[in-house]
């Protein structure tokens, strides 16, 4: 059997590792926190450190002795231990997406929003056209070039991304036998749809909310639509500020700002007619995932490589350039045969990106 080291920081995503569970694999988490009351169910499973220099040193000694490293989200102190690691040890980098996009912040911002980080976006350029001058760039390009297998969701956006990082490891798809929404939908018991439509995941600028929220603003919005801006997680900055300025002028618009608890947050979908998503790069998969399951409606921009994937894929995707007319006239809801299409073709996608061929690729990276 080999010995994985899964190392996180986020406690939402430690439940992925267990799509690494195998007879052929011995699992084991290090997670870089404090154990507190947030990360409990983890307190007898996992190994704790704080990430700072004083146990740098002990995390290496640790994770030299797998087969394996899988590091989820790429960051500083993250790439110091990929780049330290023993040559022995096969390194997998579980890309979670702000790793390299938020380094080239500019291709993923709407001109509206971009006006709100004019600083941001020119320190980033030079990072882009200097990353040696900088010791954090420096390390976390050498730790991608002794990565030796990046996992992404889906081939399309792996696609997109060597076009603009090309120097990215072989690109494993990550296994969807897991993937909880789709079951099929009873009509009868089913929540009945409302005439709401849900704009954006949260605050972060990668919504491009305000040029969303000009086009509800300046069409002839139908009169039966009600529209929800979900905002209730994330930063707050100039950006936030206008959002929030341009959401109060719109009629029969409303602004979800407080925390949604989980259970709360799984049924809402359930009322919701459509979901729309201005993001430029892979985001907000999860409430996509949770949407679509619910037999919502899903717009997304077309520079979106899940947009490329889901239609690739076969599903009901529009896209944003529909919305206006939909808005107007009120066509804000998926059939029932749509709904049904888009839950086979989810079901489809457990069947083609299974554990099994998840796992033999991690073998095949071992051989090598």
């Amino acid at each position: 059997m080999k010995k994985l080291i899964h190392v996180h920081s986020d406690r939402k995503f430690i439940s992925d590792s267990d799509r690494f569970a195998s007879e052929f694999f011995v699992n084991q988490l290090l997670i870089l926190d404090t154990k507190n009351a947030s990360n409990k169910e983890y307190h007898n499973k996992a190994l704790f450190f704080e990430p700072n220099p004083e146990n740098l040193n002990k995390i290496v000694t640790i994770v030299n002795t797998a087969d394996i490293l899988v590091i989820y989200h790429l960051y500083f102190f993250k790439s110091q231990i990929v780049t330290r690691v023993d040559k022995r040890v096969k390194v997998i980098w579980r890309f979670f997406g702000t790793e390299l996009y938020s380094r080239k912040l500019y291709l993923y911002l709407s001109t509206k929003s971009r006006s709100f980080f004019i600083f941001r976006l020119i320190k980033d350029q030079i990072k882009s056209i200097f990353p040696f001058f900088f010791q954090n760039e420096k390390l976390f390009y050498r730790a991608i070039k002794r990565s030796d297998a990046i996992v992404c969701v889906f081939k399309e956006e792996y696609e997109y991304l060597i076009r603009h990082w090309n120097h990215l490891p072989k690109f494993i798809p990550l296994s969807l036998d897991k993937l909880p929404y789709t079951k099929e939908i009873d009509f009868e018991l089913e929540y009945p749809k409302k005439n709401t439509v849900v704009f954006g995941n949260s605050r972060s600028n990668y919504n491009n909310h305000l040029d969303i929220l000009e086009l509800a603003e300046t069409c002839n919005l139908n009169k039966k639509i009600n529209i929800k801006i979900l905002f209730n997680y994330g930063v707050e900055n100039a950006y936030t500020d206008k959002v929030r300025e341009k959401a109060i002028g719109i009629e029969r618009a409303t602004l979800i700002d407080s925390f949604m608890p989980p259970h709360e947050f799984n049924d809402y979908y359930g009322l919701v007619a459509a979901f729309v998503n201005n993001s430029y790069r892979q985001f907000s998969l999860g409430n996509i995932m949770s949407a679509l399951h619910r037999g919502v409606k899903i717009y997304l921009n077309k520079k979106n490589p899940t947009y490329t994937w889901f239609k690739n894929e076969g599903l009901y995707i529009y896209e944003i350039g529909e919305l206006k007319n939909d808005l107007e006239t009120g066509k804000i809801h998926l059939a029932k045969s749509e709904i049904a299409h888009n839950l086979k073709c989810m079901r489809n996608l457990k069947d083609l990106y299974p554990n099994t061929d998840f796992h033999l690729q991690i073998m095949q990276l071992l051989d090598k």
